[in-house]
């Protein structure tokens, strides 16, 4: 009896520990947030640096003349790409009410076609969730501006955080394996190794694709004559990092800015963009990707599905490289699993 009470205690003592360990990472998250951003920033970081240290540099001189030339490049984009992205901003802030005017022409003339009962219930339905829908977006998008400017402390410390990261990196590193038993730090160095192998693949390739795709978009934007082609050109680049379905995020805006100025036109930039696409389907991306994730089309749109759906746009850019290392994680459970 005896026995059974301390044991009992024990697991009592175990669940409060772990329960109290929740409640205080819930408590400090937003700190936690700042730390995982450093963390990551480090990870992505660490090649580059280690690059420059194997040609005679020591790790901190290292680490600032990598820093230094980010800040050239920001200082270079901000110059040059910021001035265009405000300007276009502007004007395409001024455009809005002419094409929200237009738009309700449109929905106002739809409105006054006489259709039987029914269909013109399902018409005016549609319509209005149209509306709904238009509204949404830009309700999540200005809280996406505000969300991004309340992590700004987060985009101030994660870099110095990353600098002791990156300094430290070996010592961090061993501090973590030497809490754990010589074979199992063997079988997580190898499993970490495998995940890390995965992850700078996805991060490279998809980062030179996306590059490219937003720079050809851009200019293709710029010499037909499109309006917007900066923005039309990042926005391009950033959605082209979401597989499969980045292709037509990135082009429906560009053709819609198109076909505001000219039917013609946007049949021009429709067919730059699959110009651009198979470009990078068939070329870009066999080459530099190729099929290093190992990943089925299939689990890759249910991976994007669901980031999508938990987390909207934000969910289906981490999704791919966030299932890869859950379908390593899963390989090395299941061998674990048959080996016992």
């Amino acid at each position: 009896m005896l026995v059974n009470t301390s044991k009992l205690f024990r697991y009592v003592l175990f669940f409060l520990v772990v329960v109290t360990t929740i409640y205080f990472l819930f408590l400090v998250r937003e700190i936690l947030f700042i730390f995982a951003v450093g963390a990551v920033l480090a990870y992505l970081l660490f090649r580059p640096v280690s690059f420059i240290e194997r040609r005679g540099v020591k790790r901190v001189w290292a680490i600032l003349i990598l820093y230094l030339a980010t800040l050239i490049f920001l200082l270079a984009f901000f110059s040059f790409a910021v001035p265009g992205i405000v300007r276009e901003l502007s004007e395409l802030a001024d455009l809005i009410p002419v094409y929200a005017s237009e738009v309700q022409d449109i929905a106002d003339k739809m409105g006054k076609i006489q259709m039987p009962g029914k269909l013109s219930d399902i018409l005016r339905g549609n319509l209005i969730k149209i509306e709904n829908s238009v509204y949404l977006f830009l309700k999540r998008f200005v809280g996406g501006i505000y969300d991004f400017l309340g992590k700004i402390f987060a985009i101030i410390f994660s870099p110095i955080l990353a600098f002791y990261i990156m300094n430290d990196w070996e010592k961090i590193r061993d501090g973590c394996l030497n809490m754990l038993s010589p074979r199992a730090r063997r079988e997580i160095t190898i499993l970490f190794k495998q995940i890390d192998s995965v992850l700078i693949e996805f991060f490279k390739g998809h980062f030179i694709v996306a590059v490219f795709v937003g720079t050809m978009i851009g200019i293709s934007a710029a010499v037909l004559g499109v309006k917007f082609p900066l923005l039309l050109g990042i926005l391009s680049g950033i959605t082209n990092l979401i597989p499969y379905f980045g292709a037509f995020l990135g082009g429906v805006p560009a053709v819609a800015v198109a076909l505001s100025q000219s039917l013609p036109l946007a049949v021009y930039m429709t067919i730059a963009i699959l110009v651009v696409q198979q470009l990078e389907g068939s070329i870009i991306t066999p080459k530099i990707i190729g099929d290093r994730l190992g990943m089925h089309p299939l689990l890759i749109v249910f991976s994007l599905l669901t980031g999508g759906k938990l987390l909207g746009v934000w969910g289906m850019l981490v999704a791919v490289p966030l299932a890869a290392t859950l379908k390593v994680l899963a390989g090395w459970a299941y061998l674990k699993a048959v080996d016992k």
